[in-house]
């Protein structure tokens, strides 16, 4: 297995990831690019709109459970650009950093990188107050395409079944980092009835009830550590 360049900047997150789960699936073609905290320079610039979405939760949660009494509006103009650097203005102005540690991957069944050959997609962030946040996943076996007619949630290939495995990793890592939840935002109702199999729950707040009502927006979701 061979690592990207940015393999020195990864940090205590990169456990998450099912790694020997991947290397016995793909073996030695397994080629993997991972970047962590010191690096979020190079992921604002690679994937600014994860990044920001990472930010963008945290500040709904602050919002939403009165964590500080801040103006919701207080960051419309960052949220229209979805700018990556959200995060750098919420540290600001709760006096505190909001991204605690990151770790964001992508790997390939391939020592060439390319889009067809891709197998795993994963960022995870320890973010303000003390939640572990699954910000994007992605686990595709690229033999394994879906007729378009057959797709749902943005799926093109099948998966690799590794989400049970990466719940795992997360909650023990949580539990290393005495952290209070664990969260996340699904995109769809159906992928917010996946992730409720796994303990999570809708967040108790308009953005959720919304949500779910609506299936549009992004549902938050939190599981207690």
């Amino acid at each position: 297995m061979k690592s990207g360049k940015k393999a020195h900047a990864i940090t205590g997150l990169n456990d998450v990831l099912p790694k020997a789960e991947l290397v016995n699936r793909f073996g030695s073609v397994l080629t993997l690019e991972e970047y962590g905290k010191t690096a979020l320079r190079a992921i604002a610039a690679k994937n600014p709109g994860s990044l920001h979405h990472v930010a963008a939760s945290v500040w709904n949660r602050i919002v939403q459970k009165n964590w500080f009494q801040v103006d919701p509006q207080q960051f419309a103009q960052l949220f229209r650009t979805a700018d990556p650097n959200l995060y750098r203005a919420i540290s600001e102005l709760i006096g505190t950093e909001v991204i605690r540690d990151i770790y964001w991957v992508r790997g390939w069944a391939s020592k060439k990188k390319g889009s067809s050959k891709l197998v795993v997609d994963l960022m995870v962030a320890w973010v303000f107050r003390s939640d572990l946040f699954l910000a994007d996943v992605t686990f595709r076996d690229p033999s394994r395409p879906i007729p378009e007619e057959d797709r749902k949630f943005l799926q093109t290939h099948k998966g690799l079944g590794l989400l049970p495995a990466l719940m795992t990793n997360m909650q023990r890592k949580a539990e290393e980092l005495g952290c209070e939840q664990l969260t996340l935002v699904a995109a769809t109702v159906e992928l917010a009835k996946i992730f409720e199999r796994f303990g999570f729950v809708v967040e108790d707040s308009e953005i959720g009830r919304r949500g779910m009502r609506w299936g549009v927006g992004g549902i938050p979701m939190e599981r207690d550590v």
